[in-house]
């Protein structure tokens, strides 16, 4: 937790930044179909979350840019015996991206993720990695666009978890 709020703390100074470039800001909500591997399970969790992200652009063109998400477990899954559900999982992102002129706008994201699980039996697993992710926005109007995006949110020690995110956002 100390982490994410250094890097919250950190990241206020560019703040001002996208102000002076004119940058716009953005949010959106997504769908998010999650894979979750224990490293002790030969199967995967299939579980669903709602994602709320918000962010700026650190330039005018819209290209380079950070982002903060939050999420929320709707469902559980069995996987070896366990009942495992998604509690949270938030993160903080930067972002590159095509320019905005395209309808169709391809971006790279790499951040850092924490997700919180509980797990029955055994309590639960908190999961914290960088995170690395591909998706595309197409744009619906001026200021609305939909998103389709993969991100790996942790693979570490044989723990693999993968998100397939499908949203609806708007630019401000």
């Amino acid at each position: 937790m100390k982490k994410y709020i250094v890097a919250l703390l950190l990241s206020l100074p560019l703040l001002p930044l996208t102000s002076l470039s004119h940058a716009a800001g953005f949010a959106g909500a997504d769908l998010v179909f999650s894979s979750i591997e224990p490293d002790n399970a030969n199967a995967d969790a299939d579980l669903t979350a709602i994602q709320f992200k918000f962010g700026s652009w650190l330039n005018s063109e819209g290209t380079l840019g950070f982002e903060f998400r939050a999420a929320l477990g709707m469902d559980d899954d069995d996987v070896a015996g366990r009942n495992v559900e998604i509690d949270r999982y938030y993160g903080a992102y930067m972002r590159g991206q095509f320019p905005n002129s395209f309808p169709v706008r391809p971006y790279g994201i790499l951040g850092l993720s924490r997700m919180e699980t509980t797990e029955q039996p055994g309590g639960g697993e908190n999961y914290t990695d960088i995170s690395l992710g591909i998706g595309a926005e197409m744009t619906l109007s001026r200021s609305l666009f939909v998103s389709l995006e993969y991100l790996r949110l942790v693979d570490r020690s044989g723990d693999q978890i993968s998100n397939l995110g499908l949203g609806i956002g708007g630019r401000f």
